[in-house]
């Protein structure tokens, strides 16, 4: 896996700051993680692993919490935002599948989409507001990274089963629209990541609904499903087939 190292430090410092900040001002779940990035414990780690294994959510939590709550959690594991460490958006998620028990479980849960695509559309409709009221640059940031989060999960496999409707999948695919029509409505904060985890998203949802379509992401266009990098020409073909898709 190639992992660029001047983003991964980078992500890890705003993950560790985003965190501290979520664990005190959001909501309260009935199990917290016992090692926080920043603290000394978590200084004397001297692996991935043993982050990894310190994250862990106990069994008999992940039995009896509810969804909502399990969700939280996922959303405040530490190292959620690792995945924008890599280059490949697929091998990020897929490490964090592999790493992480709270979002294997969650990913299994009934109603895990609509969880998740209501929590986006709810720090989509707050961002605004934060650019208004937020004097901390990191707390300004750490919106962008959670959205972008959020597009990504929203759109990886784990979450569909061959019973999840296709009217599922649209719904999917016209708040990951909204949300790029109001990503550049702000182009000083969503660019590169910003706008990238978008077109892989969509990309990845485009293709969910409609397998046949695959032949307009091959070849010169392949990156987009692992990046979500993509020339003007194909970001409207992506757009196109976008308000085509949710009709």
């Amino acid at each position: 896996m190639k992992i660029r190292i001047s983003i991964f430090v980078f992500f890890l410092t705003l993950s560790q700051l985003s965190f501290g900040q979520i664990a005190e001002g959001g909501k309260k779940t009935q199990w917290d993680y016992p090692v926080k990035p920043g603290s000394e414990e978590w200084k004397k780690f001297k692996s991935n692993k043993e982050m990894v294994d310190a994250c862990q959510i106990p069994g008999y939590i992940l039995q009896n919490i509810s969804t909502s709550d399990l969700m939280t959690l996922c959303l405040q594991y530490p190292l959620l935002y690792n995945v924008f460490a890599f280059a490949n958006k697929n091998d990020g998620l897929k490490k964090l599948f592999a790493d992480f028990n709270g979002i294997r479980e969650f990913s299994k849960r009934e109603g895990a989409i609509d969880k998740l695509r209501e929590a986006y559309l709810a720090e989509l409709s707050i961002f605004p507001c934060k650019l208004d009221t937020c004097s901390i640059l990191e707390e300004i940031g750490y919106s962008i990274l959670h959205i972008s989060m959020l597009e990504m999960l929203i759109s990886y496999s784990d979450f569909y089963t061959n019973s999840t409707t296709k009217d599922k999948k649209k719904e999917v695919l016209e708040s990951l629209l909204y949300g790029y029509l109001e990503k550049i409505k702000y182009p000083n904060y969503f660019r590169r990541i910003g706008l990238t985890s978008n077109l892989y998203a969509r990309v990845h949802i485009i293709l969910k609904i409609d397998a046949s379509l695959s032949d307009k992401f091959e070849e010169k266009n392949k990156s987009v499903l692992s990046s979500g990098m993509a020339r003007a020409d194909l970001i409207d073909t992506i757009d196109r087939l976008s308000y085509e898709l949710i009709k």
